[in-house]
């Protein structure tokens, strides 16, 4: 008896149905829009150059890692709510790169150097946290606040004496292979964990929670203060940490090492797909938004525009994700 000769057929119907299905769920990622962004970019500078060029999307990514870190711990805070945003955080960036870079525990202990500056995070943490949730300052007043004051640290100390960390560390984080850097992966597994603990822990959970509806969170035993405390304990830590790989990696420090990673790290998270109104991340969306940004300078810089057209195109490119994040988010209603 002849069987039906179905099976290769329904086999291509369902392998069909699966891409479909897979193209479907990748369009419904935050992020897609902000990789199509980034594989346009790298696309016209290779137009314009005359070469696609690997290793300029490296050296891209490399630098755009530092501004993912940046825009990571910036995403932590926003997720906890509306109108939460560091304002401190390139002030921690600058005065953790002049902890790190000052030897107080010797110069050839780097363990101890990297501990003492990463608490200065914490602790950077701990008081936003406190003076938002215990005295009810609004989380710009309180984080812009604690930042002027970590300023006031930076001048008073930035004429003391100042090494550069070399060592192992220096040469890890500059060891490259096949064109990708030591410092590149270093802060790609700081932002897988960073994600894990955000989608995979109890407190990412909660704070994502906390973030979409404060008083639903609340009545579910949600417990406010503390969660506002991890978020921002997490952006100081980040935020010194990246201190840290700046001040080995640029080989010095300067007064306005953090400045340019204000706006930036609030804009690397709107371009990659999180809502400023908090309860949704996205590390791989903020990275690709770092990227975004990164490479649209590189090209302008290619294509010989002035530093205030960079600007202005730049924030074009903002505002219009946010506008458009807004028009998507109200159909969606």
């Amino acid at each position: 008896m002849t069987q039906p000769t179905i099976s290769s057929d329904g086999n291509s119907l369902s392998r069909s149905w699966t891409l479909a299905s897979i193209g479907r769920g990748l369009l419904k990622r935050s992020w897609v829009g902000a990789l199509i962004a980034a594989i346009l970019l790298w696309l016209l500078a290779g137009l314009v150059t005359g070469t696609l060029s690997i290793s300029f999307l490296l050296a891209n990514a490399t630098i755009a890692g530092f501004l993912a870190l940046a825009g990571t711990a910036q995403m932590a805070v926003i997720a906890s709510g509306p109108g939460n945003f560091d304002l401190s955080l390139p002030y921690v960036v600058t005065f953790g790169a002049y902890v790190m870079s000052a030897g107080l525990v010797g110069h050839d202990n780097i363990p101890a150097s990297v501990a003492l500056t990463l608490l200065v995070g914490i602790a950077a943490g701990v008081v936003n946290a406190a003076l938002i949730v215990r005295l009810r300052i609004p989380a710009i007043v309180a984080t812009l606040a604690t930042g002027y004051i970590l300023y006031s640290f930076i001048v008073a100390i930035q004429s003391g004496g100042f090494s550069r960390v070399g060592g192992l560390f220096e040469a890890a984080l500059r060891l490259r292979f096949f064109g990708f850097s030591g410092v590149l992966a270093v802060a790609a597994l700081t932002l897988v964990g960073v994600g894990f603990l955000l989608s995979r822990t109890v407190f990412g959970v909660q704070l994502h929670a906390l973030g979409q509806n404060g008083e639903a969170a609340r009545l579910a035993g949600v417990r406010r203060g503390w969660l506002l405390l991890g978020a921002f304990v997490l952006s100081g830590v980040l935020a010194a940490w990246l201190g840290v790989l700046l001040a080995v990696y640029q080989g010095g420090v300067s007064a306005d090492l953090g400045r340019s990673y204000l706006l930036g790290s609030v804009a690397a998270v709107v371009i990659g797909g999180t809502r400023t109104t908090g309860g949704v991340t996205s590390v791989i969306g903020t990275a690709m938004g770092a990227l975004v940004l990164t490479l649209a300078q590189s090209d302008l810089i290619l294509l010989q525009f002035s530093i205030g057209a960079q600007y202005i195109i730049q924030g074009s490119i903002v505002l219009a994700t946010v506008c458009f994040m807004a028009v998507r988010s109200r159909d969606r209603m």
